[in-house]
């Protein structure tokens, strides 16, 4: 695996802290145009109430009436708020206040939209859901502490309504964990991992640490070197799913470092689970990429096409970014996830379609590549394959697979 930004031996101090700076900005350039292309080709109002804002599942929108009102995905959104709070923080990095404020305040609009397109509450079915709106939320009331030295009221709301409702799935049957559904048959890792971050991040470490216990002792394969998916219940009988998902993997990377700091009790030594994680990351979850121009071969998270798996990837990438940004990680692991995540968001750049959505197609001679105002750029759902193999023209673009790319910008720009 090598690392996207390289220095010649021969340059000096002064003209690699200058390549770093332009790397940087670049980094968050590319990050900046992924969101702001989220919102432009994505983004709509909740039955035209202004004040809010969720995003499309799909464009350009072929579905029935009946199909589109069915389709909610509230999980998808979920993470579109995480997007936007991801860039509220860039801008905040960067000292641009105006910036920072603007994000924040499009976060606003969609965690709003996501309660009055919920039926004007926050809580769903699936406790999966909640954990990540909750997630979600606690960070969007932190930036309002940051930017304004207060909680925001709505995402205090949503927060309590949430941690109400995980802790009725967080039960003692089959040992502990967290249950997927309120039908409460199915004890899995995408429940209990996100759910154990929020828990240790809304103060309830040992909680935390008790769902962390239970993927230890229930879900981890050692042979594996990955958490597997979950255990069922019909009919009195216990089975065990074993699949493998990118994003299973990705909180608990996080998880298991914050319950550490917060004096949570683990049985696991976290430093060797790490290890074990990063081995399993590597075996089951990324693809190698041949550069054409350079021959130059990249280790980069694989991707899956859409749907909810367009975004798995990139929950993973934005825990693969915590870890590299973490002192209480290992260095080594440290260099794997900066250079993952870096070289991941370095293929998905170079495999992008930059378009103008408001070129005038109907005028004689126009230049489907020509640039008139403010570009939009859509990323393939493959992070091996050129956007031009991936979205046909004319089928319709996910908005899964453009969250999972703008969370792989954004998370590459903390790097």
């Amino acid at each position: 695996m090598k690392n996207t930004n390289p220095h010649p031996a021969h340059l000096n101090p002064d003209e690699v802290e200058r390549l770093d700076s332009e790397h940087a900005q670049e980094l968050n350039r590319r990050a900046e145009l992924a969101g702001r292309s989220v919102i432009r080709l994505f983004g709509k109002k909740v039955m035209g109430i202004p004040g809010t804002l969720v995003g499309s599942v799909q464009i350009p929108e072929t579905r029935t009436l009946g199909k589109r009102f069915a389709d909610w995905h509230y999980w998808w959104q979920a993470h579109f708020l995480d997007c936007a709070l991801d860039a509220a923080a860039r801008e905040h990095r960067l000292h641009n206040s105006s910036g920072a404020y603007e994000w924040f305040e499009t976060a606003q609009k969609i965690l709003r939209g996501i309660k009055t397109r919920n039926f004007n509450v926050f809580t769903n079915a699936f406790y999966d859901d909640m954990a990540w709106l909750a997630l979600a939320a606690g960070r969007l009331n932190d930036l309002s502490l940051t930017l304004r030295g207060r909680p925001d009221s709505l995402a205090s709301d949503a927060g309590r309504a949430l941690f109400a409702a995980l802790a009725k799935g967080a039960t003692d049957d089959l040992g502990g964990g967290m249950f997927w559904s309120a039908r409460h048959d199915f004890k899995n890792t995408p429940a209990t991992a996100p759910a154990a971050l929020a828990f240790v991040r809304g103060q309830q470490p040992q909680r935390a640490a008790g769902l962390l216990n239970w993927l230890d002792s229930s879900l981890w394969s050692g042979e594996e070197s990955a958490y597997l998916d979950g255990l069922k219940v019909k009919d009195g009988a216990i089975s065990l799913e074993r699949g493998l998902f990118s994003y299973n993997q990705g909180p608990v990377l996080a998880a298991l470092l914050e319950v550490v700091e917060a004096g949570g009790e683990l049985r696991c030594d976290v430093s060797e689970r790490l290890s074990a994680l990063f081995e399993g990351i590597d075996r089951h979850f990324t693809s190698e990429f041949t550069v054409a121009s350079s021959g130059e071969k990249l280790t980069v998270l694989r991707t899956q096409a859409g749907g909810d798996g367009g975004l798995f990837t990139g929950i993973l990438a934005r825990y693969l970014a915590y870890v590299a940004r973490s002192p209480q990680a290992p260095a080594d692991l440290r260099e794997r996830a900066r250079e993952l995540v870096l070289n991941t968001a370095e293929i998905l750049w170079e495999g992008r379609r930059e378009f103008d959505p408001d070129l005038p197609l109907n005028e004689m001679g126009i230049d489907v590549n020509e640039i008139r105002g403010e570009a939009a750029v859509l990323f393939s759902t493959s992070s091996t394959l050129h956007s031009s193999e991936t979205l046909k023209p004319g089928a319709p673009v996910e908005l899964s697979s453009q969250l999972q790319a703008w969370m792989i910008l954004e998370a590459a720009a903390t790097l």
